[in-house]
């Protein structure tokens, strides 16, 4: 079977994320034998996520309709004007995140329609819920009744963490490391005579201050603790508190190593998270990489004003069957709760043991799902065999 070619449409919101899933999948499609065209407004950033891109990945710029250029991050170098766009050799136009494709795309969806064959499959990727609406909606049609994409047919896709849902992305790579990876030990002080490292990728209203306290007034560094912080402003806040204790003689007693990281590639930031023994992650995309490298993890959710953030916390832990220790420890750290933020004591091998125990649990079942990516390209091949190839 020819390999199709896929148009990945990206808007870079805030913090990255969304480009990291999208170049995520981008790279596992292109390494199943796929055609990629990654759409995205700020091709920049992927110059240090992925400096050596897969050969069958094209990247453009995507600021507005009237100024899209191809952009590269090879050798070569440099950005050169181009007057690309949608044509029959399409096969998949993924709009990522609800980011809208140009209209000058849907009127020629649009046109497919009218002609009475829709040779583009329309796929809307929504953001990871563990929510009852993404198994609602996953797979429905949603026909665009209006607009310059009027008449042509869009499919919702939604990841998610059931058998009913698009699944997660998990690289065949990732999934062969799992298998060959042994399980590791709790953390617990009573287990360990190394270092402790901790992962502390999160938002910068994280209760960093309140971990500081956790580790100074605790058994955590007993050993020695190395915090591994990839570069944001997480790094600032924690080495300035670092700082203001130990001019107070707060951490003077700790053997406590502060990592500051540049900017990771994706690898090296998959890389970090499996040397952890603790990882503290942020949104979507290194949840389900902190869920792959099945040790203990603490996730902080994007904060949203309305605080529909905690029902999608709660909708996750409640799904995973998540202990209730560490449903209480999540609540802290994304401050649902009026506690302070805290961990249990080093030495409680029972908490720590169950904690682990239950994160290669749920590592194990998702595992035995079928990956977003397998799904999705055997989501595309259904339709097209009702409309293309039919």
């Amino acid at each position: 079977m020819n390999p199709l070619r896929w148009y990945i449409f990206c808007r870079v919101i805030d913090n990255l994320g969304d480009a990291g899933v999208c170049l995520r999948l981008a790279r596992e499609l292109a390494g199943r034998g796929q055609l990629i065209e990654l759409w995205i407004d700020r091709p920049g950033i992927l110059d240090w996520m992925e400096p050596s891109l897969h050969p069958h990945i094209k990247v453009f710029d995507w600021p507005n309709e009237g100024a899209m250029t191809e952009h590269t991050n090879d050798d070569q170098g440099g950005v050169s004007p181009t007057g690309y766009g949608l044509n029959d050799s399409v096969d998949v136009i993924v709009e990522a995140f609800g980011c809208e494709i140009p209209e000058s795309f849907k009127k020629i969806l649009s046109k497919q329609a009218e002609q009475g064959t829709q040779k583009t499959q329309w796929i809307n990727l929504e953001y990871l819920s563990a929510e009852s609406y993404a198994e609602q909606n996953h797979g429905l049609l949603s026909p665009v009744l209006s607009g310059p994409g009027v008449g042509a047919k869009k499919w919702f896709f939604y990841p998610g963490f059931t058998e009913r849902t698009g699944g997660l992305i998990l690289e065949q790579s990732v999934h062969q490391k799992i298998i060959q990876s042994q399980p590791s030990p709790p953390p617990s002080l009573s287990r360990r005579k190394t270092r402790l490292r901790v992962g502390l990728f999160c938002y910068a209203h994280a209760p960093l201050k309140s971990l500081l306290d956790t580790i100074k007034h605790q058994d955590w560094a007993d050993n020695g603790i190395t915090l591994n912080i990839p570069q944001g402003e997480a790094q600032r806040i924690v080495n300035q508190s670092i700082d203001e204790f130990a001019s107070h003689d707060g951490l003077s007693h700790v053997d406590i190593d502060v990592c500051n990281f540049d900017r990771l590639t994706q690898n090296e930031f998959d890389e970090m998270l499996w040397s952890n023994d603790l990882n503290f992650v942020r949104g979507e995309d290194s949840l389900v990489r902190a869920i792959w490298v099945g040790k203990p993890w603490i996730w902080q959710i994007y904060k949203q004003s309305d605080g529909a953030h905690e029902t999608k916390l709660n909708a996750l832990l409640d799904l995973l069957n998540c202990p209730h220790f560490v449903k209480e420890i999540h609540w802290s750290w994304n401050q649902c709760s009026g506690d302070t933020f805290t961990l249990a004591s080093m030495r409680d091998v029972e908490k720590w043991s169950q904690w682990s125990a239950w994160c290669l649990q749920i590592r194990s079942k998702l595992t035995e799902q079928a990956d977003l990516v397998t799904q999705l390209m055997a989501f595309v091949d259904e339709k097209r065999q009702k409309t293309v190839e039919s």
